[in-house]
């Protein structure tokens, strides 16, 4: 291919390598061979930090960058303590290649056979934009603007996973989220499973402040306050969003003293958590650790000194994946429980969840997505459901979604009891509080996802890609751009309303909850009030 008629020219010529260049552009028209990019290439854009200058790529009117560090070194003596603020340096640092996630088991969301197209919205550059290190030292974080001028809300993403694995990845694809809602995006890595959520301050006082994969959030946010305006962000209007582990770790942001004034709107998807572990239990999982490695309590300054693969494998194989506690210093108090914490109360919040959400989790047990009446039954009491409820509660259900099958009800129940159930608990406790508006969501759009009777519909995470204007099918273009456009909206003034989709404020006597499904989006109050009454008791016992 001729200088003329290659498409990678641009990129090439605004300073990155070929190596750089497929990583770096988020323009998946590329592997189509038109000039689309070519027309929108743009010089490598240099923005300020208070630590030194980054240069990032620009393509498409917008200005990406990539691993910048937040926090320094958090390995050897730094490990499991909380963040250190980055080291400075001289003349322009390349922010073109993705930064280093936390040391993790294998697996990228992007890369998944299942649905790694649908998230990465059919794009093909998705698979080597999902190449990525692991280190410990992985508190870097990714800039998506329009201009390094302005004052833009920011919308700051924190990555699902559990506590124990994933990426900031996904934002590096968001740039049509950036473009079309003239907003800041940032995406955060931070420590994860045995390196950020290990509580050792039940040993040793040294380690007294915990969580620390929350405080790193927390020095990130800190970043960005410090340094968001010089990317044409504002700094006194920044929303928090996270899915799934993502969306327990804004819960618990919430709660956290250290945040105050760092963040001025929140979202949780899929991922209430109302409560956190206890320091004791924290304990006790260390200990557990320390015997796994041949330890003695005793001898916990040993642990920064274990080669990280070799940490990571111990704590892996004692199934510890990680776990936020009450430690008195970080968390100082359990975080939603019994009331919405006061450190947040004047922050709205947005929250929901999918209708599916364990269909995802369930694609090794066959059976349930072939269940009979019987199976149905069978499936129920072995979640937890007291065989005493099963015909008022499947006569409700029937009554209500005649449609559905028995593995589609089985489904149905199950995030009821689980995920919806806290969803709708996090809402209530944000409106009785009464100082910042709650509002409420319902995904019900059935992807077309999943092999043969192996149907995953409206999964857990499905609305997430779509909220970053990622579309892999036709029929949820619309949807995307309603997600979108209402998290925009919010991030933007508090607000998610639209212009054609109003959206009212949840209250405990109207309920307003809005409801995304392909078709149709609209707000229905209370929907389905009865099964959430009956199931507002007899939550479900499994992890959802």
């Amino acid at each position: 291919m001729s200088k003329r008629t290659n498409p990678l020219l641009p990129a090439l010529q605004a300073g990155m390598t070929r190596r750089e260049v497929w990583p770096s552009i988020g323009c998946g028209v590329l592997l189509a061979g038109n000039s689309m990019c070519a027309r929108t290439a743009e010089p490598s854009p240099v923005a300020e930090t208070a630590y030194g200058r980054v240069r990032g790529v620009s393509l498409r009117g917008v200005h990406i960058f990539r691993g910048i560090p937040y926090g320094g070194p958090a390995e050897g003596g730094r490990r499991f303590l909380p963040p250190a603020k980055p080291a400075k340096w001289a003349g322009v640092r390349d922010a073109k290649v993705t930064g280093p996630r936390c040391v993790q088991g294998p697996g990228n969301i992007l890369l998944s056979p299942l649905i790694g197209e649908y998230f990465g919205g059919g794009r093909p550059d998705r698979v080597e934009i999902s190449r990525q290190d692991d280190s410990e030292n992985c508190l870097v974080l990714n800039v998506l603007t329009p201009g390094l001028r302005g004052k833009r809300p920011v919308m700051f993403y924190i990555h699902g996973g559990g506590l124990s694995g994933g990426s900031s990845v996904l934002t590096l694809l968001g740039d049509g989220l950036v473009r079309e809602q003239d907003v800041v995006l940032v995406g955060v890595n931070h420590r994860l499973n045995v390196f950020g959520y290990t509580y050792l301050g039940g040993l040793s006082s040294k380690y007294a402040a915990g969580n620390a994969g929350q405080l790193d959030l927390v020095a990130a946010l800190q970043w960005v306050r410090e340094n968001i305006a010089r990317f044409g962000g504002d700094p006194a209007n920044v929303m928090i969003f996270g899915e799934s582990g993502g969306g327990a770790k804004v819960s618990a942001l919430m709660a956290m003293p250290a945040t105050k004034g760092l963040f001025h709107r929140a979202s949780v998807q899929s991922g209430s958590a109302l409560r956190v572990g206890t320091a004791e239990a924290g304990t006790e999982l260390a200990r557990k650790l320390l015997a796994n490695l041949g330890l003695h309590e005793s001898q916990v300054d040993e642990l920064p000194k274990i080669p990280a693969d070799k940490l990571f494998a111990a704590a892996r194989a004692a199934g510890l994946g990680g776990t936020m506690v009450v430690d008195g210093h970080s968390i100082p108090q359990q975080t939603w429980d019994p009331t919405a914490p006061e450190v947040s109360a004047t922050v709205p919040l947005l929250v929901g969840n999918d209708k599916d959400e364990s269909t995802l989790f369930s694609l090794k047990n066959e059976a349930l997505f072939s269940l009979d009446d019987a199976g149905l039954r069978a499936s129920l009491v072995k979640a937890g459901t007291a065989e005493g409820d099963l015909d008022s509660l499947l006569a409700l259900y029937r009554r209500d979604h005649p449609a559905d099958s028995p593995t589609d009800l089985y489904f149905r129940i199950s995030t009821d009891r689980g995920a919806r159930r806290n969803a709708i608990r996090q809402a209530e406790r944000k409106a009785e509080q009464g100082r910042a508006n709650v509002y409420m969501w319902y995904c019900q759009w059935n992807t077309p996802l999943g092999q043969g009777k192996f149907k995953i519909k409206s999964f857990h995470t499905c609305d997430l890609p779509l909220t970053m204007r990622l579309v892999r099918f036709p029929e949820s273009e619309q949807l995307s751009r309603q997600l979108a456009g209402a998290w925009a909206a919010f991030a933007r003034t508090g607000n998610p309303s639209q212009k054609g989709l109003a959206w009212p404020a949840y209250t405990l006597a109207e309920r307003a909850t809005m409801i995304f499904d392909g078709p149709k989006s609209e707000v229905v109050n209370d929907p389905d009030r009865d099964e959430r009454r009956m199931v507002r008791d007899r939550p479900s016992a499994g992890p959802l």
